[in-house]
């Protein structure tokens, strides 16, 4: 499990500094495995250690690929939820109880054509 961790934590360096050589994490990866597969107590050079070391890189690669698809499901919920919220303030377009939506609106965005839009408020 700590593995895994460790490989979610380094996908999520990766991704926010954007400026990490991809070779020294490569190298950094092989060295971790390298030493938990000689705690493990497999010896270097043999079939045992590089079924450990193949095993170590396929948890890494599922891990981030897990962790790349929480990002995108993320980033799809926030798209959603945005165009609901932009959906509901044209809507409520006119309607007086509401406050117009501005740039002072809590979590409020710009759209394309000009109009304000958030939570609990309408465009127009």
């Amino acid at each position: 499990m700590k593995f895994v961790a460790l490989g979610v934590s380094m996908a999520s360096c990766i991704s926010l500094c954007g400026c990490v050589d991809p070779a020294r994490i490569r190298a950094e990866h092989r060295a971790e495995d390298q030493t938990r597969c000689s705690e493990y107590g497999y010896r270097e050079g043999t079939d045992a250690f590089a079924d450990c070391m193949m095993r170590s890189d396929e948890k890494r690669e599922y891990a981030e690929q897990q962790e790349r698809q929480r990002q995108e499901d993320r980033k799809a919920q926030a798209e959603e939820r945005k165009a609901r919220l932009r959906e509901l303030a044209l809507k409520r377009s006119g309607d007086e109880r509401y406050p117009v939506c501005g740039a002072t609106s809590p979590g409020a965005e710009l759209d394309l054509d000009g109009f304000w839009y958030g939570e609990g408020c309408r465009a127009r």
